[in-house]
Formats: C-alpha cells, structure tokens, sequence
C-alpha cells in the first residue's frame, strides 16, 4: 500500500513537471544575487565591534605601568623629598587623625540597616540587569 502511494506520488510529480516545466532564472540572476550579497557585507561592516579604548592604547597603559613599578622596585633607593609637597605629607602623617576623632557608638539596627539596604540594592541591580539584558538581547 505505501509503495503504491508513493509511485502515484512519483508519477504524479513527473506529470505536473512535464506540463509546467522547470523555471528558469533571468539573465541577470547571478548578477542580482551578487549584488545582494555585497550589500548585506556592507551592512555587516556597519554593525562591527569597535572597542572605546583601542588595543596599541592599552599596550602603551601596561608599558608605563610595568615602568612605574619596575622604577619602583629596581631603581634608586635614596630618593629625598625636600620638596614642599614632602614636608607637608610628613607633617599630615604626625597628627594623629584617628585619634582625635570622637568616638562613634553607632546601634546595631543602624548596622543591620545598612547591610540589609546593600543587599537588597545589589539583588535589585541583578534583576534589573537581567531584566532589560532579556529585553534588548539582540541575535
């Protein structure tokens, strides 16, 4: 019975094909199809991931921080202050700004408070960042 149905099936096909025959493109088929081709790259091209800070910028940033900090560790160690800057940074370093400080009694409910809020704000942005990263998922 399914063998039976599917050459029925088969001839029918053959039929309809002889009596329509097959479609043939245009001349300018394969001109038209390039064409359309070539568009869509430009389009892509518009739509290229280009970075706010480029890669030679970021090189340049880690060269002069391995600098800094290789300066730093290997350079000369008898490097005086005699600046103004160097003797008001010794005078601030002799005050003693903690302990001049009132001492603070804060309660525990204003502690819990607080970490209660910081909480709730970090699960809130959590949720909001989801939210509208499901909202403008762009594929």
């Amino acid at each position: 019975m399914q063998e039976d149905r599917e050459t029925r099936f088969d001839k029918f096909v053959q039929n309809r094909i002889k009596e329509e025959g097959l479609e043939k493109p245009s001349v300018n088929f394969t001109k038209s199809v390039i064409s359309k081709i070539e568009t869509q790259k430009i389009q892509s091209k518009a739509l290229e991931y280009k970075p706010l800070i480029p890669k030679n910028v970021w090189y340049i940033a880690a060269t002069a921080v391995v600098a800094i900090l290789s300066y730093v560790i290997y350079g000369n160690e008898t490097i005086e202050f005699n600046w103004l800057l160097g003797n008001k940074m010794q005078q601030i370093t002799q005050l003693n700004l903690v302990e001049r400080l009132p001492n603070l009694n804060i309660s525990n409910i204003y502690v819990y408070a607080f970490i209660g809020l910081a909480f709730f704000v970090g699960v809130q942005v959590y949720l909001l960042k989801s939210h509208f990263d499901n909202l403008y998922y762009l594929d």
